[in-house]
């Protein structure tokens, strides 16, 4: 019986052993399956899965074109920056790497704690250890991005300049970033623009299409969640670089406007200011500059927007009224002898408009002379009151109700005039005087320079043609619209010459008289419009005009919003007119062609003038092909240029390298030319040369020092 029992429980035993044997086995035989499966017949599809996930065809970004100025300097260009990685895994191949890495890493994390000052030497290696150990291939060491020379002491970091910095010996890897660099700084800002996120404004935005160029094909090694590697198989599609483009800027105007409009603004405190420089013949851009209240700004105001080019939600002033004038004058003829009275103020349709001062009876000529309101709108009923749609009709000959299909697009372009059909019985009054309506800086200054332009309207234009090395691929002045016919008649423009010459001789603008080269245009000072309501004591000034009188070269436009002050102290004359004095006075003594001819002998005050003047060794071409004065060697070396009574020397200098320059005596380009390429931070008060200099020449310097300059 037990002989029995313990049969049984072998026979149980065994049982079970097979059943556990069979479960094994079939579980090792379904293994075997699925591998086989995973391996023969969704391999190849597996595979191309795994490739498409950490191998990728992408898009090779293409060289961004630069952007030029009219004579050659850049204003925008591409620099290549660089993100610094690893490849520790390099190290992992044999004892003799393995002795290379414990021999330097420690000095390696040593200046990489000292070059980007945001982990501690142990921190470093101790990330690179880990990822050594887990034998990555890639690691990112720091996403700020180093410049050239930052890059090449890199490469003299301890590990990184073994074996003669290969890459598979040393691990040091770079990823190429393209950036986009202005070397003018701010210099017209908002107009040369950006690409940031979605947005894209100025030229950069305008023109992005033939900036970009075409991007390229290549296969990339996905290296860490946001890190692809180029992988060299022979496949890539060449990227092709962008188009350059040649504007019409100039930058020594451009400093000229801008110096001009900050100075104004420090003075006045106006929330915003605007300046254009066009040249009259060619309808070309030659400075544009937009200034707004910023606290953050070590000036108080930045570029944000750019008014000039924007429909203003100002209305634009007494600077409308020539437009009217000019209807009035094409429709009747009258002459500028005509009398019309003014008085303090005048109400029709119940709506009551008042001069600035009682102007009593005065002429035609007059009337614009000295902006008169109530002048303009009883001569726009004398001749438009039974056809004020004709009126209409003028302003869109004078392109002033279209929009202007600028280079750059403006938010708003359309400037806001209703249509005749919905004017009511003050629309075409009021707007004769610049109020109810809004249109934009450019267009008010390309109408201005039709008048300068013997009447002919041309469009503005701010780039003239995309380029690829020397050769033209695109000339935009081919597609610029210029008027077949003049704007009026010679006998109009004659008469509207002669009242922009009167305002600047005997009327709003006389704190104008006195050039040598002569100034016509016409002051605007409108109330400000807010929430519908106009606030008295607070307005939007402008002045348009154009030099020199007998042969305009330049019109140039200067607006600012919000002046602050006593209320007359911030009219047109006082704000706007001063500023475009200061603008037409420089741009004069600069253009050695507006310049009168000098007969006979210099006074005695100037050959015994005693000079002293350090000056950038490209200008002294200037002095000695106009002036004959000495030449020293071309080296490269600044020049000081100094003259005692009649006697000139020229004198080459050197600044010692990695030291503070000496500016004194230098212009604001210069300085900021020697400081800004020593990596210094400028910050410049005052116009002229330069008079002091915070840090003292010959000090140490280093990047992003901030160093005051005061010109005078």
């Amino acid at each position: 019986m037990a002989a029995d029992k313990r049969l049984n429980i072998r026979a149980i035993i065994t049982r079970r052993f097979y059943i556990f044997f069979m479960v094994v086995l079939l579980m090792f035989l379904v293994l075997i399956f699925n591998l086989y499966k995973l391996v023969f017949l969704q391999g190849e599809e597996l595979r191309s899965e795994a490739a498409a996930t950490y191998i990728k065809e992408r898009s090779v970004e293409a060289s961004r074109g630069n952007i030029y100025s009219d004579d050659g300097s850049l204003l925008a260009t591409s620099l290549p920056k660089y993100r610094l990685g690893m490849d520790p895994s390099v190290f992992n191949i044999s004892v003799k790497t393995e002795k290379l890495f414990a021999t330097h890493i420690h000095a390696l994390c040593d200046q990489l704690a000292l070059l980007f000052k945001d982990r501690s030497s142990d921190e470093y290696y101790n990330k690179i250890l880990l990822a050594k150990n887990s034998n990555k291939t890639y690691i990112l060491l720091n996403n700020r991005l180093l410049d050239f020379q930052e890059r090449k002491a890199v490469l003299n970091f301890p590990l990184f300049k073994e074996g003669k910095r290969n890459a598979t010996k040393t691990g040091v890897v770079f990823d190429k970033v393209n950036v986009r660099y202005a070397p003018f700084g701010q210099m017209a800002y908002r107009t040369i623009g950006y690409l940031k996120d979605k947005l894209a404004v100025g030229l950069e935005g305008a023109f992005d299409k033939d900036l970009r160029g075409l991007p390229g094909k290549g296969l990339f090694q996905k290296m860490d969640k946001n890190t692809w590697r180029p992988m060299e198989n022979g496949t890539e599609l060449i990227p092709t670089p962008g188009y350059d483009l040649q504007t019409t800027i100039d930058v020594d105007i451009q400093d000229i406007v801008e110096l001009a409009l900050m100075k104004a603004l420090a003075t006045f405190k106006g929330n915003y200011a605007t300046a254009i420089v066009m040249e009259t013949a060619t309808g070309e851009i030659k400075a544009i500059s937009n200034l707004t209240k910023e606290a953050s700004s070590p000036t108080g105001y930045s570029e944000f927007a750019n008014y000039a080019i924007d429909v203003s939600e100002n209305d634009p002033g007494s600077v409308f009224k020539l437009p009217s004038m000019m209807a009035m004058l094409e429709e009747s003829n009258m002459p500028l002898t005509d009398m019309v009275t003014t008085g303090g103020k005048y109400t029709v349709f119940n709506k009551t408009m008042s001069d600035s001062h009682d102007y009593g009876t005065i002429n035609v000529q007059g009337v614009i002379e000295h902006s008169s309101n109530i002048g303009t709108i009883k001569l726009m009923q004398r001749v438009f009151s039974s056809k004020p749609g004709k009126f209409y009709d003028y302003l869109k000959k004078f392109h002033l109700i279209d929009p202007l299909n600028f280079q750059i697009t403006p938010r708003y372009k359309t400037p806001k005039f209703p249509v005749p059909a919905k004017w009511d019985a003050l629309q075409y009054m009021w707007s004769s005087v610049g109020y109810s309506s809004n249109t934009s800086p450019m267009h008010m200054l390309s109408f201005y320079n039709a008048i300068a332009n013997n009447g002919y309207w041309i469009q503005p234009i701010i780039v003239k043609n995309a380029t690829v090395g020397n050769k033209v691929v695109k000339d935009y002045t081919e597609t610029q619209k210029k008027d077949k016919e003049p704007l009026c008649s010679p006998e109009t423009l004659k008469k509207i010459k002669i009242m922009l010459e009167g305002v600047v001789e005997r009327g709003t603008g006389n704190n104008l008289k006195g050039t040598p080269y002569g100034i016509a245009g016409k002051t605007g000072t409108a109330q400000r419009l807010v929430n519908g309501n106009y606030v008295k004591g607070t307005y939007y000034v402008s002045f348009i005009g154009y030099f020199p009188v007998a042969k305009p070269k330049y019109t140039v436009l200067v607006a600012m919003d919000k002046p602050e002050g006593g209320s007359e102290g911030t009219y047109a004359r006082q704000v706007t007119a001063p500023v475009f004095l200061d603008i037409s006075n420089h741009i004069y003594s600069r253009d050695m062609k507006l310049q009168r001819t000098l007969s006979g002998t210099l006074p005695d005050s100037l050959n015994n003038a005693k000079l002293s003047h350090t000056i950038h060794p490209l200008d002294q071409k200037i002095l000695f092909t106009n002036f004959n004065l000495p030449k020293v060697e071309e080296d490269g070396r600044w020049v000081l240029f100094s003259q005692d009574k009649k006697i000139v020397q020229n004198s080459a200098i050197s600044f010692p390298a990695k030291t503070v320059p000496n500016v004194v005596g230098m212009n604001l380009r210069d300085a900021l030319f020697a400081l800004e390429n020593r990596g210094l931070k400028v910050r410049a008060n005052g116009m002229g040369a330069v008079v002091s200099q915070s840090i003292a020449p010959g000090t140490p310097s280093r990047k992003n020092l901030l160093l005051n300059i005061q010109l005078k």
